[in-house]
């Protein structure tokens, strides 16, 4: 069976398991420091209880007049103490002796007190070396100790309970974090069953903020933003999928029906050239409208700029100015340009924002009237800015001007030489492929469209 990998363990898994490790290693530091600190105790009482005794029998040592009477006070003061394990020797000589144990041979090495065990019965003793005031050159030597082994017994028993309950406690608190973390995750299961019932039928459903625990309300905020971007979209590529629909209806339509009227009845070759011009120019639209199309769709979707280099904003804009000069000289149109300004980027694509910005000024310019084109920076942009005089525009035609196939005129009957509504969506991707930005206001009687190029660091 192939091991499971903890990525693959749902969240409340995951949470319960972190819960339960987290109360076993509390419970676990909990229960060794209960243990350490009762043994540390009976430590201490064992210590206490053998300074006791030594500073008895340091007293009849010092009120001792010979080694007879040494003898007899001691085996008359230290008969009848439960637990006390004694040995007083002078000079080899054995002067007491309670209990029946082994010396071990670290407690004779080291005046320090030591632990021992022999069998079931553990023991605490400590050697020390008395003077006597009557025999200065033989000092006495007494090893006391005490039976431990009650202590240890306990201390066995807390470490079995401790133990015992802490498993308990780990169980307990694994189930009660189990459903915690069930009871807190089920907003996140709210979320889901909403975002299920999201379709492309249906996009109204949003997450219920205000309901939700303050950590998810980020997270339903963040998602309902998400859903209403889809909504805008969707409804954005509905839109675009109808006005589709009709910009290639017309064109199809009309070489259709000229196709029809001219095979109709025999005519003449004037006729049928006539016939063919038309449908020669409705396939040139035609034709224009899907390049524009394939040529948004690839802007649109570029992640790098095919080709960077040094581009002369100037330069090109004097260059598109010549290419236009004479459709607006039929109108009246003149140009005006000033600053000079280079720019980083792809400069076939930003020729042809520039011209998109330049064929929409000479078609919508009166009579008469100057397409200004003013190029300016500062430290951080360059701008590119081209007006002419214009209507006001409102501020949900501003707002829909870069959507595609928008046009001014109402309905979707083109006035006459307006384009297919292409051109500023075109635009506006070439900025953003750019890291730029495109803005068009009103003002003064003009309108005015700014193409923005952030500076190279």
């Amino acid at each position: 069976m192939a091991k499971l990998e903890a990525s693959q363990l749902s969240l409340t898994v995951r949470l319960t398991a972190l819960f339960a490790l987290v109360v076993g290693a509390v419970f676990s530091g909990l229960g060794y420091l209960v243990h350490r600190e009762t043994a540390a105790h009976f430590v201490e009482l064992d210590q206490a209880l053998l300074r006791d005794k030594l500073a008895l029998i340091r007293g009849i040592v010092d009120r001792s007049t010979g080694l007879h009477d040494l003898s007899v006070q001691l085996r008359a003061a230290l008969q009848g103490h439960e637990g006390l394990l004694l040995r007083i020797d002078m000079a080899g000589q054995e002067l007491v002796h309670l209990g029946d144990f082994e010396v071990p041979a670290a407690l004779r090495d080291t005046p320090a007190g030591h632990s021992w065990s022999e069998g079931d019965l553990s023991y605490y003793g400590k050697l020390t070396t008395l003077p006597l005031h009557w025999s200065p050159d033989t000092p006495l030597k007494v090893l006391t100790a005490v039976d431990t082994h009650h202590h240890r017994h306990f201390l066995v028993l807390l470490q079995r309970k401790l133990l015992v309950y802490i498993a308990l406690a780990i169980a307990a608190s694994t189930l009660l974090g189990a459903v915690a973390v069930r009871r807190g995750l089920r907003p996140l299961l709210a979320m889901k069953h909403r975002a299920e019932r999201v379709n492309a039928r249906d996009f109204t459903e949003r997450m219920p903020v205000d309901s939700l625990p303050v950590e998810m309300r980020g997270l339903a905020s963040s998602i309902n933003d998400m859903l209403d971007r889809l909504q805008r979209d969707f409804d954005r590529l509905n839109a675009f999928s109808t006005d589709l629909a009709h910009e290639l209806r017309t064109p199809l339509s009309n070489l259709l029906t000229n196709a029809q009227v001219t095979l109709a009845v025999p005519r003449g070759s004037d006729e049928y050239r006539a016939s063919l011009e038309i449908i020669s120019e409705e396939l040139q639209r035609l034709g224009k409208t899907v390049s524009d199309m394939l040529y948004l769709a690839k802007t649109e979707n570029v992640a790098t700029l095919p080709s960077v280099e040094d581009v002369d904003l100037a330069a090109e804009a004097r260059s598109l100015i010549d290419f236009y000069e004479a459709v607006a000289e039929e109108k009246g149109v003149r140009f005006g340009l000033s600053g000079e300004e280079r720019v980083r980027g792809d400069r076939l694509m930003i020729r042809r924002a520039i011209g998109n910005l330049l064929s929409n000024a000479v078609r919508h310019a009166p009579v008469g009237d100057t397409v200004e084109l003013r190029i300016d920076a500062n430290e951080h942009w360059v701008w590119l800015q081209v007006s002419n005089a214009a209507e006001p525009l409102t501020v949900e035609q501003r707002q829909a001007m870069f959507d595609r196939f928008f046009r001014l005129s109402q309905g979707r009957h083109r006035l006459e030489g307006e384009g297919v509504g292409l051109g500023l969506p075109i635009t506006r991707a070439i900025m953003s492929g750019h890291r730029g930005e495109v803005d068009v206001r009103c003002e003064g009687g003009r309108i005015h469209f700014t193409l923005g190029f952030p500076r190279e660091a």
